[in-house]
């Protein structure tokens, strides 16, 4: 019943990509992993609503925002941070919220060294930004009224409740100004698409003048995407920078410090084009399209389409950037930053049936399809290339009428395993000159060396791993192991007749007798043999017996091993 109540989901026609989906009611404290049949297959219990973002780490541990801070704040203010393993245990936990300075909000981004990329609020009252530039007009005629800017804060963990900042960025560092020529930033906007006009949009009476949405981070450039609902655009900046850099108009890979490096989806904002050429409203989401998916190197972004001229509708876009093959990005002169149309796009076939005007966000998946997170309907779906619904399921956490869900995301199997510890003369060499072909393991009485390769998925909540041995010796047993590391840095060790790969908490998960051809196969659930968990890398090897007999076993030893394999175990 409980499945029931927490997701209504729908298969449909298609084949949807197969993983967990991860996301948070953004009324209640639990994060949520369901299945593709809808089911709730694991719950982290939290203390606070979500400020906003959830993510599993490469590890499967749960990164989360909270909802810590009190009082009027802006939508979106969380505050908090929490690394949670699989079953709940809080490994780190932090805060970066100073009353009246700086506080978290929306979203945070994993980055492959173990940081955390955060956006955050700074507070300036509002003479400060009278003082540089910004029109009276424009802000909150309460002088008390703080005037929010954002900027984006590296975190480095340290223990269980502290961090180091290791970068961080401004916006505060980056204005242009034509309003007043006795205030600093004084410039042609048009002339610098670079730097970010004070000055627009015209109104922020909450005072949250960008309201940056989501952090994006692409390790192939060093670039981070934010995404900007106020100004309607997508901004990408150099993180190749030092935090000085990162304050200046100069340094980094691309020499242009901490400005602009590219914008996307509003030229208006920097004087550049008219509404006519507006191509985003109010956008949430947008990320890079990760390598080996459909677009890689483009970038997709939940366009929410608030006052949008032709009607209210969303759509999710994909564009591609006009990005050189050093990273740097082209403009023509005078002109806006391309593109001026779109590589993919998805709209409804009744556009007023996809609409939500805040939160949401998307996300290209490994089969080409794209997930989307309408958020004001809590409403997560699937679409393949050509815009078909495949999967879709509704939230209905707390209740049916307030299920909004900030955004989701599908995580599937890990990566593919990785072999290692042959016995070809590439790394260890096997104990008597006893050289197996490229890949396999050490020679044994065949001439050959024995290969252990899997098929399946190494999931925990649908494990169909199976670990298979080829050129094995004939009617012989072979002894199926997992360890929880690579011996020798993954060189292995020698032992009888072959190399030891795998060791550390070894555990026997099965024997089985190879055939006449010198093949088998586990039938075992490994994971349930091997009492693994969500994001153990285990190391898996095969021990089999190598008799006297035809040429008779190399080095007298009478056992042999396969080559290893290592892998991740996904949820």
């Amino acid at each position: 019943m409980l499945n029931a109540i927490l997701i209504l989901p729908f298969l449909l026609q298609g084949t949807p990509f197969d993983g967990a989906t991860l996301f948070a009611p953004m009324s209640q404290n639990d994060v949520f992993l369901v299945d593709n049949g809808g089911r709730v297959v694991h719950t982290w219990p939290g203390s606070y609503p979500p400020g906003l973002s959830v993510y599993l780490t490469p590890e499967f541990d749960l990164i989360r925002t909270n909802s810590i801070a009190t009082g009027q704040l802006p939508a979106g203010h969380g505050g908090g941070l929490q690394l949670m393993d699989w079953n709940g245990a809080i490994l780190w936990d932090y805060q970066y919220y100073s009353p009246n300075q700086h506080l978290q909000h929306h979203d945070i981004e994993w980055l492959p060294g173990g940081t955390v990329l955060l956006v955050a609020w700074e507070w300036k009252t509002v003479q400060d930004a009278i003082n540089e530039g910004r029109n009276p007009a424009y802000l909150n005629p309460n002088a008390t009224h703080p005037f929010l800017p954002d900027h984006i804060v590296e975190l480095e963990p340290v223990g269980s409740r502290g961090a180091n900042i290791i970068w961080e960025w401004h916006a505060w560092d980056h204005l242009v100004q034509d309003f007043d020529p006795t205030k600093p930033n004084y410039g042609v906007v048009a002339n610098h698409p670079e730097l970010i006009n004070l000055n627009y949009p015209p109104l922020s009476p909450s005072g949250d003048w960008n309201h940056v949405n989501t952090v994006s981070y692409n390790a192939d450039l060093d670039q981070i995407m934010i995404t900007s609902r106020h100004f309607s655009e997508l901004w990408i900046i150099d993180h190749s920078t030092t935090t000085a850099e990162a304050e200046s108009h100069a340094g980094g890979q691309h020499g242009r410090g901490g400005d602009l490096l590219y914008r996307w989806g509003n030229p208006q904002a920097y004087d550049r084009g008219g509404p006519a050429q507006k191509e985003l409203f109010s956008p949430h989401d947008a990320v890079w399209i990760g390598p080996d998916r459909l677009g890689a190197g483009n970038i997709l972004v939940f366009d929410n389409g608030l006052n949008r001229p032709a009607g209210p509708y969303s759509t999710v876009d994909e564009i591609a950037p006009p990005i050189t093959p050093t990273g740097s990005y082209t403009i023509p002169p005078g002109l806006a930053y391309g593109p001026a149309m779109t590589t993919w796009e998805y709209v409804d076939p009744k556009p007023a049936n996809f609409y939500s005007p805040s939160i949401s966000g998307c996300e290209r998946l490994p089969n080409d399809n794209t997930l989307i997170c309408s958020g004001d309907q809590g409403w997560i779906f699937e679409v393949d290339p050509a815009g078909n619904i495949v999967w879709q399921y509704v939230n209905s956490l707390p209740d049916p009428t307030n299920n909004r869900v900030f955004k989701a995301r599908r995580y599937g199997v890990a990566a593919a395993p990785q072999h290692h510890c042959s016995g070809d003369g590439s790394g260890t060499p096997c104990p008597c000159g006893n050289t197996g072909g490229l890949g396999e393991g050490c020679a044994n009485s065949t001439g050959q060396g024995a290969i252990l390769s899997s098929s399946g998925s190494a999931r925990i909540l649908a494990d169909t791993l199976t670990l298979q041995i080829s050129q094995g010796t004939h009617n012989q047993p072979v002894l199926f192991f997992q360890g929880n590391n690579a011996i020798n840095g993954g060189n292995g060790i020698t032992f009888g007749d072959g190399l030891r790969c795998c060791g550390g908490g070894v555990k026997r998960l099965q024997v089985r007798f190879m055939n006449s051809s010198g093949s088998a196969s586990s039938t075992a659930t490994i994971s349930l043999a091997g009492a693994t968990a969500v994001g153990d890398v285990c190391c898996y090897q095969g021990w089999y017996r190598d008799p006297a007999g035809t040429g008779g076993s190399p080095c007298s030893s009478y056992f042999n091993l396969t080559n290893a394999l290592s892998l991740t175990w996904a949820p």
